[in-house]
């Protein structure tokens, strides 16, 4: 359990930064990804890992992220900028909307797969 938070904590926090650090991410952890063991983590990997991400974030399951239950893995800046609505929270789609937006930054040869 440890292990799938501090992946989750790391990709968040890599979501929100660069695409090639995230590709980097994902060689670390290639084996909580890639679940048909094909070598690459697709799309619908990433986003089921990222929607269960979201979930374990969201210590108050009130369906949104604040900055308290992100504080371990965003900074400030971090938050704001996922916080597309300005309204304090991240709702899931913000969320999934920033780490699918990563998703295709990272994927270099538009193959919709991370190797």
């Amino acid at each position: 359990m440890k292990s799938i938070i501090a992946t989750t904590a790391s990709l968040l926090l890599l979501c929100t930064g660069a695409a090639t650090a995230q590709q980097s991410m994902y060689e670390g952890h290639q084996d909580q990804l890639d679940t048909d063991d094909n070598g690459a983590v697709n799309r619908q990997e990433y986003q089921a890992f990222m929607t269960e991400a979201f979930e374990k974030l969201d210590a108050d399951n009130n369906g949104a992220l604040n900055q308290a239950e992100t504080a371990d893995v965003l900074n400030a800046d971090q938050f704001a900028s996922t916080d597309a609505s300005g309204d304090g929270r991240v709702s899931r789609d913000e969320f999934m909307n920033r780490v699918m937006k990563d998703f295709a930054a990272a994927d270099k040869s538009g193959d919709r797969r991370l190797q």
